[in-house]
């Protein structure tokens, strides 16, 4: 937020104890910001949410601060919230009468604090909001290619709305050193060809995580997800320092199974019905891949 406002303006803010749910909340939190967005006197927000929440919203007077605090959705949001997402909550309503401004004028972006790396044929990259209409166009083009490989999904999984909210959950666990996600695009970065996901990130005596991928099906067999993965796990090693690198596969999917051979993973065993996929528990073959 680089905007300057005059003083002094007015904040709400809402303080949460630890969240026990925090995914519906984050989802309930999206469609109170859009609220509190179309409102009179509405200037900006903050908001943070982690193991506790602050969800903090600017007025320019007074009066439409005093408002937004009285508005019925603002009030049930914290009504259901106290039953269902956190155990109390602290609101507050704070004048702001001085603020000083610093901004860097590189981004993120420019100093690489998110991935982007170009490859032989194309660009391997953390995706940005901006890109929400490519991961659409993948999920829903891809949708019948899936779904015997994907844990079976409903319908608001396909929406852009829930595209969105995945491209904002993948940034923050990145920040959060969760875990990465790196999608391959083509050259003029105009669509999506490949999906790879590297989650669970375990910190300490472990340095490990979980690897999790798809590619489209009319790219199959161009070697694009070898490509995908193999500058993906350069990066994951010598970036984020990750050594250890488990995937798993179900003992049908002999292209997946090629992937990982061809990566140099090893199989360390079987997992009996070990995921639901497509409605149905399956066996998996449990392979890790070791850079120590």
């Amino acid at each position: 937020m680089e905007d300057t406002f005059p003083t002094p303006y007015y904040a709400v803010s809402v303080t949460t104890s630890a969240l026990r749910e925090d995914v519906m909340y984050r989802v309930m939190t999206e469609k109170v910001i859009e609220l509190a967005q179309s409102q009179p006197g509405f200037l900006y927000f903050d908001w943070v949410s982690e193991e506790v929440s602050q969800f903090v919203t600017y007025w320019q007077s007074k009066e439409h601060a005093t408002a937004w605090i009285d508005h019925t959705m603002m009030r049930r949001t914290l009504s259901v919230g106290n039953q269902c997402w956190f155990d109390q909550y602290r609101l507050k309503l704070i004048e702001v009468l001085q603020e000083d401004i610093s901004v860097n004028q590189t981004s993120w972006e420019q100093r690489g604090r998110f991935p982007v790396i170009q490859t032989e044929r194309g660009i391997l990259k953390l995706l940005d909001t901006e890109d929400t209409e490519l991961l659409l166009r993948y999920v829903n083009a891809q949708k019948e290619h899936l779904a015997p490989w994907e844990p079976q999904r409903n319908d608001d999984y396909y929406t852009q709305e829930t595209c969105y909210l995945r491209i904002k959950e993948m940034r923050k666990d990145f920040i959060e050193d969760r875990g990465c996600v790196l999608c391959l695009l083509n050259p003029e970065q105009d669509k999506m060809i490949a999906y790879s996901n590297y989650s669970q990130f375990v910190r300490g005596v472990s340095q490990s995580c979980f690897l999790g991928y798809s590619i489209a099906a009319e790219e199959q067999g161009k070697g694009l997800m070898h490509e995908c993965l193999r500058y993906g796990i350069e990066y994951i090693s010598k970036e984020l320092n990750i050594d250890r690198i488990q995937a798993c596969y179900m003992p049908r999917n002999k292209r997946s199974a090629a992937v990982l051979e061809k990566l140099e993973f090893e199989r360390e065993g079987v997992a009996r019905n070990y995921l639901k996929i497509n409605n149905q528990w399956e066996d998996h073959i449990l392979t890790a891949l070791t850079l120590r």
